[in-house]
């Protein structure tokens, strides 16, 4: 074997390895998308359950204020832009009075988070 037909199979031959490798990560890659996309399904249906139990415990939230409301007579005399004490209600309010997220926040004193989980509660009623 001539040195320039060494060099062909060992030329030869090392294409071969780095094609062997490159599918082999090829196929590593697509396994680990497999398991990433399998994983984002598992996780987008706990995120919406978790999304329906909280916006079902809002909604259980806002109805007990109201029946505390109604069974409190001094309670129902304040407007709702003085009655601090069931600041869910009021926010529930102000957000269908169409203030942004960050004002119903301010005026009620509660979290933004709080105030966009009642939007979204507001939002799954009217559906």
């Amino acid at each position: 074997m001539s040195g320039s037909e060494l060099a062909l199979w060992i030329g030869a031959s090392s294409g071969a390895v780095a094609l062997l490798v490159s599918l082999w990560a090829l196929w590593s890659s697509r396994q680990h998308i497999i398991a990433l996309r399998q994983q984002c399904a598992r996780l987008e249906r706990e995120l919406a359950s978790t999304g329906s139990a909280s916006i079902g415990m809002g909604q259980r939230l806002i109805a007990l204020e109201k029946r505390l409301i109604k069974a409190e007579p001094a309670a129902a005399q304040f407007s709702s832009d003085t009655n601090t004490d069931y600041p869910y209600s009021q926010a529930s309010t102000l957000l269908e009075q169409g203030l942004d997220l960050d004002e119903v926040a301010r005026r009620c004193g509660l979290s933004r988070a709080e105030v966009s989980l009642l939007g979204a509660m507001a939002m799954a009623e009217h559906r």
